[in-house]
């Protein structure tokens, strides 16, 4: 039997509270010193005996000690099946195995060396890198692209035109393909700072990325180019616009333009002015147009339609003194100095500074 406490009081380890208590009296009465005079065995298992029931009448004390005996119980368990293996009588007496009955062979040296194999799989690998990123960095471009340009259509109808080409600019550098960015930068660059080199040089980027190419693009270009004073490549541009969209009836008055003032053609002109004027009823661009007829009838010495032409624009605008002018220039060709003097005097009062030679000359 194993020696523990329990085995000190001469119980079980599932013995009750009371049979402890039970045991601790009869033994402490059977052992105690002063029935024991003398016998040191009889006080040594006196103090055992009072030191087991010590423990064991504490329940927090017999629970860790039954932890302590049941772990001890293991190990002795784990010791006594291991026991074999180290018990000399199972050990081999056989003396150990030669050289050549253990069969020793070199081992096998791998080459390190790098194979095709894996020459094929670092290549795709890389190439899969490669094309991964160079995918990402387009997909973030266009993104980023298209978000600045939208950006910059909210900037111009607020009227923030600087920060709305900065930001032009920036769409145009991560999309250098987007045709409708160069367009609006051009239509600030000739709106607003009348950099009209500047927007020719976006037109020309966005004709050559647009797929096809709109009347309005060509329209612009040419605008830019009249005022560029490069007369042949603007009437080129305007006449091709008018060939694209016949519905497109704007550049007829531009194109009238440069063919009476600086190409001297203004029996052509005044076509394209009939031809706008078809289209136009009122405003501004009807005023320029009907005046810039009656000038080019002027040139073909027909004054009276020319006078006609000037005395409408006055029926609806009377203080268009540079038209008082032209109409007073009409009536002194055709003998009526008072009727243009009275005219001079009124352009000239409205601020028209050349009536006065025109006064002076023909009127003092």
């Amino acid at each position: 039997m194993d020696f523990n406490l329990y085995t000190v009081l001469e119980v079980s380890p599932g013995a009750t509270s009371q049979e402890i208590k039970l045991a601790y009296k009869r033994l402490a009465v059977l052992y105690h010193p002063d029935k024991n005079p003398g016998n040191t065995q009889a006080e040594e298992r006196f103090k055992l005996i009072n030191a087991a029931y010590q423990t064991l009448s504490n329940p927090t004390k017999r629970a860790r000690y039954d932890q302590r005996l049941q772990y001890q119980r293991d190990q002795e368990r784990m010791a006594q099946q291991q026991q074999p293996y180290y018990n000399p009588r199972y050990h081999t007496t056989r003396p150990p195995a030669s050289v050549s009955e253990r069969h020793y062979h070199a081992r096998p040296v791998h080459s390190k060396r790098f194979s095709r194999k894996d020459l094929y799989i670092t290549i795709t690998f890389t190439t899969c890198i490669l094309l991964f990123s160079l995918l990402l960095k387009v997909v973030m471009d266009h993104v980023t692209g298209e978000d600045k340009y939208k950006t910059a259509l909210s900037y111009i109808e607020g009227g923030k035109y600087s920060s709305a080409h900065s930001l032009l600019t920036d769409a145009i550098h991560f999309l250098p393909k987007h045709a409708d960015a160069y367009l609006t930068r051009a239509s600030l660059e000739m709106n607003v700072y009348e950099n009209y080199a500047a927007a020719v040089r976006d037109i020309n980027r966005a004709i050559i990325f647009q797929e096809d190419v709109k009347a309005e693009t060509l329209y612009m270009r040419g605008k830019c180019h009249l005022k560029l004073e490069n007369y042949e490549q603007a009437e080129a541009d305007l006449q091709q616009a008018l060939k694209m969209d016949s519905t497109l009836y704007a550049p007829h008055l531009e194109l009238g333009e440069v063919r009476l003032f600086y190409l001297n053609e203004p029996q052509i002109a005044i076509k394209d002015f009939n031809a706008f004027l078809n289209y136009s009823n009122g405003g501004e661009k009807w005023v320029t147009a009907l005046t810039y007829r009656g000038f080019g009838y002027y040139k073909l010495g027909n004054y009276q339609a020319s006078e006609a032409d000037y005395r409408e624009v006055l029926q609806t605008d009377q203080s268009n003194g540079r038209v008082f002018y032209l109409l007073g220039r009409t009536e002194i060709v055709q003998q009526q100095q008072d009727s243009a003097c009275v005219h001079f005097n009124k352009a000239y009062r409205l601020g028209y500074s050349a009536a006065l030679l025109e006064l002076r000359a023909n009127c003092l």
